[in-house]
């Protein structure tokens, strides 16, 4: 009978100490990479020292389905104890790797039943991984769980590396006067739009819950924008209105389609709140790659004035939280990265997903830090140009948005030379050295422009073995490559080296001399990890 597993259930209890601290947030488990539904989880976390931690997974249940039924397999009480941290700044990193025991749960539903107490009475050792982070008042997870050859991997909470309802599942009720529709929680329309004008764009309803869900998704619903028209002088005027969405507040500030003065906006400092209590704005705590979206996309009544703007468009804006709008109405210095794409294609109306890589290296001169992101997604690349019959109007189907970090190498040098055959897919390769390498000889450049690069190397009975572990900027997914040097030796100091792969390998002044920022103003040249070279001049 093929079993597989569709959702998992983890309730997460602690003994509370006095130095103890309670988290509530979402969880999701992926079960070999399925993804289950989300479920809101409290954890505790127990400082016992200094620098250790104590965690706790309480009452850890799996839940089976076999055709329609589906049934639970209790596994039992996980407890990691002497977790190593460390605090820099406002964020304190939690990471483990532990061969375990697994302990009886106490819920008394499944008294008796608890599979994990009776592997370790056989000598089962269970191994687990965890990576967190402590910010503020926020926890932030990944661990990892070898259990019975399946791979089980543990989200809790944001950790400010993704965007909230993100897979649109949740929806409340946006209201403005009489008016109402439905939008994305943490996403808006112009339900909720503010400006002079806002009244006549929340005349009708932008966006709508729909339950055609892209090829694969686990969920039930995605966020359906329309166009629409525009009413003014009690008719006289229409004026055709993208259907758009957007993580921040949208403004209708002028009655031309086209002025700056209608966008989308982003300030943490904006008080303002939706009708489901959230800020216009979305805190990023990484550094993405890409943003990736599932799209479903076709244009309503083509005419003269829309024939030849026939895309829909996706726009994300990484910025310092200072006050940023798109379209831009003015130079703005405040921004890390863009990643945006403004010809979606229709391709008959089906389901296509697309990736947009972020440029950081076209605003490194601005030297802002990451804060917020802005996206914003709209039916038509362009203002104004929307369908302007109400009974066609064009249609963007918008499900599973996420950001992408990138967690492989791009390069690879042993002592200033390329490893031959490098692959970012290869994790493993047998070369030939001599004399002593250091960690300072590896040149290990990631493909994640926040990616973390771990280095270690260790002396073996035929040369040296070096680990280059490189690990996500969201914590979640790891790659480990190996490079085994015979004849080589170690220098004896074996000490293990962390960087962040920032995306840029390397970056010159205009005399070719290597420098470590763009402090001073000039031209410079910068190299990419992907070998790319780019040339940004700083005012």
């Amino acid at each position: 009978m093929k079993r597989f597993f569709t959702s998992l259930l983890a309730t997460a209890a602690f003994a509370v100490s006095s130095m103890a601290t309670d988290y509530k947030d979402m969880m999701t488990v992926s079960l070999d990479g399925n993804p289950t539904t989300p479920t809101e989880t409290t954890i505790s976390v127990e400082k016992t020292d200094d620098s250790g931690y104590t965690l706790s997974l309480k009452n850890f249940v799996l839940y089976m389905t076999t055709g329609d039924q589906v049934f639970p397999m209790p596994v039992g009480t996980i407890v990691l104890e002497n977790v190593e941290a460390v605090t820099k700044g406002d964020v304190t990193t939690l990471k483990t790797s532990q061969d375990i025991e697994i302990a009886e749960g106490d819920d008394p539903t499944y008294e008796g039943s608890w599979i994990g107490p009776g592997l370790s009475a056989q000598g089962d050792l269970i191994p687990v991984n965890m990576t967190g982070e402590i910010r503020g008042d926020k926890f932030y997870t990944v661990i990892n769980i070898n259990f019975m050859g399946m791979n089980i991997d543990v989200v809790f909470g944001n950790g400010g590396y993704q965007i909230t309802n993100s897979d649109f599942e949740l929806f409340h009720k946006a209201t403005y006067g009489e008016n109402t529709s439905d939008e994305p929680n943490a996403w808006h329309s112009f339900m909720s739009s503010t400006g002079s004008f806002s009244s006549y764009v929340s005349g009708t309803p932008h966006t709508f819950i729909s339950e055609e869900v892209r090829p694969g998704s686990t969920g039930t619903k995605s966020v359906q924008l329309t166009s629409g028209i525009v009413k003014m002088l009690g008719g006289i005027i229409k004026i055709p209105a993208n259907g758009t969405i957007t993580t921040g507040q949208l403004k209708a500030g002028a009655a031309s389609a086209t002025s700056t003065d209608n966008n989308s906006f982003l300030d943490l400092k904006n008080e303002a709140v939706d009708g489901n209590g959230d800020p216009f704005y979305t805190i990023l705590n990484g550094q993405p790659d890409a943003i990736k979206v599932w799209v479903k996309f076709k244009q309503g009544k083509i005419d003269e004035k829309n024939k030849d703007y026939k895309y829909a468009t996706i726009s994300a804006i990484i910025t310092d939280g200072t006050y940023y709008q798109d379209p831009e109405d003015k130079t703005y210095t405040n921004v890390v990265a863009k990643a945006q794409n403004k010809e979606i294609e229709s391709k008959d109306f089906e389901w296509q997903e697309i990736t947009v890589p972020f440029d950081y290296a076209s605003y490194a001169t601005n030297n802002a830090e990451t804060k917020a992101i802005l996206v914003t997604l709209s039916t038509n690349a362009q203002p104004g140009v929307a369908s302007s019959s109400e009974d066609e109007p064009d249609v963007l189907l918008i499900d599973d948005l996420s950001l992408v970090y990138n967690s492989h190498l791009a390069s690879l040098k042993v002592k200033g030379t390329e490893v031959e055959g490098f692959d970012k897919n290869v994790l493993s390769y047998d070369l030939k050295g001599e004399g002593a390498i250091s960690v300072d000889d590896i040149e290990a450049v990631s493909d994640g422009q926040g990616a973390y690069v771990t280095k270690a190397i260790e002396g073996t009975d035929k040369g040296v073995k070096v680990t280059i572990t490189v690990t996500s900027n969201d914590l979640k997914t790891t790659n480990v490559y190996t490079l085994n040097i015979e004849g080589a030796t170690t220098t004896g100091i074996n000490k293990v080296e962390t960087t962040t792969g920032k995306g840029t390998a390397a970056i010159y002044n205009v005399n070719g001399q290597r420098v470590d920022n763009m402090s001073q103003k000039g031209l410079y040249i910068i190299r990419q990890a992907d070998g790319k070279t780019v040339k940004v001049l700083k005012k």
